[in-house]
């Protein structure tokens, strides 16, 4: 414990924050400290009929794994293609990586996006986002788990919509 608290203490006065000293602290377990997912061995899947419209892709980047309670994924939209009307209950943040979209949180203005934007939708808020009419539109997606649930379903967005013509 004496050990441990010095080092804390080491830690602080270096700059670290107790969490990283107090994990110098831990003995060798001999595991790796950190894991290795290829793309290879993840895929890509298509987004599918029952919560897109259009062609989309998703390629899950991780899941939660006990510590770590979040999941990512990478998700490609094609021109016209988009989500349906969806919450989550931990929120979602998405981080445009490519191409051009819109997002559109329920009752509100639809925003457009683009390449090196982050998006915030809080827990429990419906909203909607996929690329436009005549740009594909790329995205990380990380959401929080709540209770083992990620993500609850809606309608889908109806063409008039997607287009602001409501």
């Amino acid at each position: 414990m004496k050990n441990t608290l010095l080092l804390l203490f080491a830690g602080a006065l270096a700059g670290c924050s107790s969490s990283q000293a107090a994990e110098s602290a831990k003995p060798d377990v001999g595991e790796p400290p950190t894991s290795l997912s290829s793309a290879a061995d993840r895929g890509v899947q298509p987004g599918g009929d029952e919560h897109f419209t259009g062609d989309t892709t998703v390629a899950m980047l991780f899941i939660p794994n006990g510590p770590r309670t979040f999941s990512g994924a990478e998700v490609t939209f094609q021109p016209g293609a988009r989500t349906a009307w969806h919450s989550h209950p931990a929120g979602q943040t998405l981080v445009v990586t490519g191409g051009n979209g819109w997002v559109q949180i329920e009752g509100g203005p639809r925003h457009e996006v683009s390449d090196g934007d982050v998006v915030w939708t809080p827990p429990g808020v419906r909203h909607w986002h996929g690329a436009k009419p005549d740009a594909a539109m790329t995205h990380t997606a990380l959401q929080g788990t709540v209770a083992d649930k990620v993500v609850d379903w809606g309608d889908k967005v109806s063409d008039s919509e997607y287009l602001g013509k409501d």
